[in-house]
């Protein structure tokens, strides 16, 4: 009699092992995008790098902007992740959390140099990550939006004026980073984070006179 196979094989089903190849094959782009670049990413070296046969890439990946999509992805997310956590367990007032929702995000984006390779250079690269930059950008003005509407007690609801300033921060802050991770800002990474953390407060500050004006 023929034993059915279950797709357990050493105690893993077939779904996690799919999942463990595309761990590998992620960790594998993180190695070759942060170090070497994304334009040395190819479908024979990442696999080369994860040990995981090229007929498995495309079963995780439909090509290798995909893959380092889902890289910017992740990188971006855990990044949000954890400035949200910041701001919700940080005590004091809405102007605390929002530094500390400041030092979290960039920490997080420049402990690993190729995490901020990946986030602040290489996407200028590709027109798929610089389409993922801006997506991760936006969500991390909806975070600023919505701490601004809690400091300034402002109601839910359209506002031109609070997301006039929520992309002007967002954007403004990640080319400062940029520059300070290309050598043109020469501080501490605390320094950084304190030209930061003071930017957006002081801007959002601002509020009540943009809002006069664009009202």
């Amino acid at each position: 009699m023929t034993r059915a196979f279950n797709g357990t094989y050493r105690g893993t089903s077939t779904d996690e092992r799919r999942e463990q190849r595309r761990r590998r094959l992620l960790d594998a782009a993180l190695e070759i995008v942060g170090t070497q670049g994304l334009a040395t990413l190819t479908v024979r070296g990442v696999c080369e790098q994860a040990k995981v046969g090229p007929r498995f890439f495309y079963e995780s990946f439909s090509d290798l902007d995909a893959l380092a999509a889902a890289l910017l992805d992740e990188v971006q997310g855990e990044a949000l992740a954890r400035a949200r956590t910041a701001i919700a367990e940080t005590p004091g007032t809405p102007e605390d959390k929002l530094r500390a929702g400041v030092a979290a995000l960039i920490i997080t984006l420049t402990d690993d140099p190729r995490r901020a390779n990946i986030a602040f250079a290489q996407a200028y690269g590709s027109e798929v990550l610089m389409r993922r930059r801006f997506e991760g950008m936006r969500e991390v003005a909806q975070v600023l939006i919505e701490q601004t509407r809690i400091l300034l007690d402002i109601p839910a609801g359209e506002d031109t004026a609070l997301t006039a300033l929520a992309q002007l921060i967002t954007g403004g802050a990640a080319e400062l980073t940029l520059v300070w991770l290309d050598g043109g800002l020469k501080v501490e990474r605390p320094v950084l984070i304190d030209i930061v953390a003071d930017y957006v407060v002081a801007m959002v500050d601002r509020l009540p006179a943009m809002t006069a004006k664009l009202g």
